[in-house]
């Protein structure tokens, strides 16, 4: 019989159940499962080929590393090296991609940094420099604990280990490493993330002028749909730096996440005083108008968009935008007939548009809301794509 298929939202719903089961197992059981790993790892293995056939390869090994995770996180006692590889042998005996153990060996350097041996964690860790940003950290923590110990003995300065957690920091804001490659531990109660805030706290003392740091900040805020902290550090940033494009672009967008329509007119207004001849500000202030259905606030950005030279092709594809999110639907098809003769060569997407537009003005009520805000999703991305937009 072939693989039985289940819906992802169910598949994920049995997968957090047994991985629920399996933890509580793991608290009550912990003698017992260190002391037969073999038997626990079948089991594992074997409960959730019962539960999510035909899972894929790497949602599989997640699981596995999710179990081992628990595993090594509750053993009682500090454990040697070697338990730790054995752990990890039985682990990789079971997971479908075996050259793949970056977040196992992770792992292992943040119960190695739980228990205070922090110069074998770095020698696990530092395999993973730039992989995940938050690898950087945990190795710039070790060094930074490292050198805690060797202060309060001697009652001196910043050593060699701070230095070196210093440079592992520097490094950091500079590479622009990923900060979410290893999903197993994006949740916010996870060691690897707790270092991640304090380091980065940490770097801001160390370095008050480097902007990479908020950057940092901010992404990893987005990523845990922290809206607060990034607001934190976009207000403290801009007041540092009221220069750095990158930042007043993610403070508009923030203030559209939170429905700030003043905010985001405010950070419209500053760009505009700072690149008077820049198209990224018009636009910012051509899509407020459109999202917050403006039409004169529309029209009074879009004439200063013809004299500083805006791309017409896009003003015409605005102007359909405006009519379809006003709910003018008599206005709709005239003004899309329009920009097509603006866009020459974009059949396919022309003809993805018109799809859109025709559920947003025929389609019900919960279709047009669906097709209207497809539809300015799709013609945002464009115009960001054509004027260069986030692209650094």
């Amino acid at each position: 019989m072939g693989e039985t298929w289940q819906p992802e939202a169910l598949r994920n719903r049995r997968l957090e159940h047994l991985q629920a089961t399996m933890n509580d197992y793991i608290a009550n059981n912990i003698a017992q499962v260190e002391g037969n790993l073999p038997v626990f790892y079948r089991h594992v293995a074997a409960a959730l080929d019962k539960t999510s056939p035909g899972l894929d390869d790497q949602a599989y090994d997640n699981f596995i590393d999710a179990i081992t995770l628990t595993l090594i996180s509750t053993m009682r006692e500090a454990p040697t090296t070697e338990r730790l590889e054995k752990i990890l042998r039985h682990a990789m005996g079971i997971r479908r991609r075996r050259r793949r153990r970056a977040a196992l060996d992770v792992i292992v350097g943040l119960k190695l940094i739980t228990v205070g041996d922090y110069q074998q964690a770095i020698e696990y860790l530092a395999r993973y420099r730039n992989y995940d940003g938050r690898v950087n950290m945990a190795i710039a923590y070790c060094y930074y604990s490292l050198s805690r110990t060797v202060n309060r003995k001697q009652g001196s300065g910043p050593g060699e280990s701070e230095l070196h957690a210093r440079e592992e920091m520097l490094n950091l804001s500079r590479s622009g490493a990923p900060l979410n490659r290893l999903p197993i531990f994006d949740r916010k109660d996870v060691r690897l993330n707790r270092i991640f805030w304090f380091m980065l706290d940490l770097a801001f003392t160390w370095f008050p002028g480097e902007p990479g740091f908020y950057r940092i900040g901010i992404l990893r805020a987005k990523h845990e749909g922290d809206i607060e902290r990034r607001r934190h550090y976009l207000t403290r940033a801009i007041g540092q730096f009221p220069d750095d494009r990158y930042f007043l672009a993610e403070a508009f967008d923030t203030c559209l996440e939170l429905r700030d329509g003043s905010g985001a007119a405010g950070i419209v207004k500053q760009m505009m005083q700072r690149y008077p001849d820049d198209h990224e500000p018009l636009y910012f202030g051509l899509k407020l108008a459109i999202l917050g259905e403006q039409p004169r606030s529309y029209t009074s950005f879009r004439k200063l968009a013809i004299i500083k030279e805006f791309p017409g092709h896009l003003l015409l594809i605005l102007d359909v935008a405006l009519e379809v999110m006003s709910d003018n639907k008599a206005g709709s098809y005239p003004s899309f007939e329009e920009a097509k003769r603006g866009l020459p060569g974009q059949n396919h997407y022309i003809t993805a548009l018109e799809y859109i537009l025709r559920d947003s003005v025929e389609g019900d009520e919960e279709q047009s809301k669906q097709a209207k805000a497809a539809f300015f999703a799709s013609i945002d991305q464009y115009c960001m794509h054509v004027l260069k937009i986030g692209m650094e």
